[in-house]
């Protein structure tokens, strides 16, 4: 399963947005087990869209995904520095039919 999920950040502020979601990256990377992600932006399409990218393995790392994160305190402070940042969201679950 791949979690989307789609920000559109303020105008001027996708760099510090940006550096928000790498330093909550390498934060949940020392979470064991934890999941594949990644973090795009736009080249086309809406301006100042930053999106990240989660790789799950079932519906149940959905639940165990955010009750891990969001306790790490350090992720925790972080996002609450990017709310500021961001004027809207949507999040997007999608199922891996292949993958090679």
């Amino acid at each position: 399963m791949i979690e989307r999920n789609e920000f559109r950040i303020k105008f001027g502020k996708m760099k510090d947005a940006l550096s928000l979601w790498k330093e909550m990256i390498d934060e949940m990377s020392k979470i064991k087990d934890g999941p594949k992600v990644r973090i795009m932006t736009d080249i086309t399409g809406p301006s100042y869209t930053l999106v990240v990218e989660l790789q799950l393995r079932d519906f149940i790392h959905i639940g165990l995904k955010n009750y891990q994160w969001l306790s790490a305190e350090k992720v925790g402070e972080l996002y609450q520095k990017f709310i500021p940042l961001c004027e809207s969201s949507e999040r997007t679950l999608y199922k891996i039919e292949q993958q090679n």
